[in-house]
């Protein structure tokens, strides 16, 4: 009899917990038919008519320390590994001096390959290469893959192998980052890894969206530098994970060695330098967070942007998982008047961080929250565009892994004519997606309302 109290109370009690969860989160689970949906408004934006002068105070309100902001000769939306993957391979084919590559995903598949090789080939011209991936994010790539590397004379780094030397703590950490730099003067950042999940489907790709941007600019690639630079200090050689003997040197290593310092500058607003804006460039700002004390400075970015948004907010989000605070702002940017805008994965390649996302729904639909479900193969990007004048394109999602547990970059771009571009491909994508009403949500079955506060329970690890 105990046995089967046991298996009863193991059975009834989470059942219960997550029923009293729905209740009070929801009201009472009904299954009923669908009902009549009318539907949603069309999606019209308030834009900023004439576009906005470079470095003006009207941009500049949307920005954090703009004294940091540096200029980029030229700054290129690319959309997919169709427009990306070619750029970036033809960045490393014509490089002279110097790569430097930081990928959370690298797989060994055709794409793979393609970046394998033509880092093998500027090496041998004699370019020094440095390959830095995350070790949980690239589970799976061979040996023989990175020695074909080593090889050929590329530096190989590994960021926190999963060993059994390694505190707990840090087996959680990764680098989540995608920085490509060319020569110290060609800069790449976005959410787009090194897998054929990017690739397009001619090519035999998946074909999942996202987005990416080159940065041309000394100055941009100093910035990106310094943040590649922290990784890889924290990563471990590649020959050093070989043995415990050599993770445990490599680690005694690191510990002695501590990261360069960061320059810490007010927040308060202030006009961007015009030396940025002049002759067409374009306003800049590399920001990446590191572990602990600076892990929020990204978050800090978009919620100062939102909360001086007056007429519009487009963000597209893979893993959209906000915490309370950013909700609550998202929230009073539409009591303000804001049309605020949300593009989620309708299919998700981590299922609970999309029963997670959708526990949240609810709550910003209450509060007017426009959300549209992207339809097709699976939506990776992590990119905002605010009012016709500040952008951000890069690996972070807003969830709580990118918060607190990942090593991250954006572009934080204040300039109106690249804002232009990436609204209207928002827009463009806006236009294939699926909005999603409250009435539908409501509906959905009872199953999914069970397994959505479960899955935001587990939101820290997601």
């Amino acid at each position: 009899m105990i046995v089967v109290g046991l298996i009863v109370a193991i059975v009834v009690i989470p059942a219960a917990v997550a029923g009293v969860v729905v209740w009070r989160g929801q009201g009472r689970v009904r299954i009923s038919t669908l009902p009549v949906m009318s539907p949603p408004p069309p999606l019209v934006l308030a834009t900023g008519g004439d576009m906005l002068d470079l470095c003006s105070r009207e941009v500049s309100r949307y920005v954090l320390q703009a004294d940091r902001f540096v200029p980029a000769q030229k700054a290129k939306l690319l959309v997919d590994g169709r427009q990306t993957y070619p750029e970036m391979l033809g960045a490393i084919e014509g490089a002279k001096h110097s790569v430097d590559f930081e990928t959370y995903i690298l797989r060994a598949d055709e794409t793979g390959v393609r970046f394998q090789t033509a880092l093998a080939a500027a090496a041998r011209r004699g370019v020094r290469v440095r390959l830095l991936y995350d070790h949980f994010g690239s589970l799976g790539l061979s040996g023989a893959f990175v020695e074909f590397l080593l090889n050929a004379g590329v530096e190989v780094g590994v960021y926190h192998p999963l060993v059994l030397t390694r505190p707990r703590w840090a087996v959680n950490r990764r680098d989540h980052r995608k920085i490509l730099i060319v020569d110290q003067s060609i800069t790449f950042t976005g959410g787009i890894n090194i897998s054929n999940d990017y690739a397009d489907p001619s090519e035999g790709g998946a074909g999942w969206r996202d987005t990416h941007v080159r940065l041309d600019g000394a100055e941009v690639a100093r910035r990106a530098e310094q943040l590649f630079r922290y990784g890889w200090r924290q990563a471990t050689p590649y020959h050093a994970t070989a043995t415990a003997g050599a993770r445990l040197k490599d680690r005694i290593r690191r510990r002695l060695k501590p990261p360069p310092p960061v320059r810490v500058t007010s927040s308060k607003m202030s006009l961007l330098p015009p030396e940025v804006c002049r002759d067409g460039r374009t306003a800049v700002q590399l920001v990446g967070n590191r572990e602990f004390r600076l892990r929020r400075r990204i978050r800090r970015h978009y919620l100062h942007a939102i909360r001086n948004a007056q007429r519009y907010i487009l963000i597209e989000n893979a893993y959209f998982i906000p915490d309370g605070r950013f909700r609550r702002e998202l929230a009073r940017a539409v009591r303000r008047g804001v049309q605020v805008v949300v593009m989620v994965a309708s299919h998700s390649d981590v299922p609970l961080c999309a029963y997670a996302s959708r526990h949240l729904y609810r709550r910003l639909l209450l509060r007017g929250v426009r959300i549209f479900e992207w339809p097709g193969p699976m939506m990776h990007g992590k990119t905002a565009v605010i009012d016709d004048a500040w952008s951000v394109v890069g690996s972070y999602n807003i969830d709580h892994r990118s918060l607190f547990h990942q090593l991250e970059c954006v572009a934080v771009i204040a300039d109106p004519r690249f804002a232009a571009r990436l609204r209207d491909q928002t827009l463009a994508d806006l236009a294939q997606c699926h909005e999603l009403t409250l009435a539908e949500h409501d509906s959905r079955p009872a199953y999914r309302r069970l397994l959505e506060p479960a899955a935001y329970m587990l939101r820290y690890w997601l």
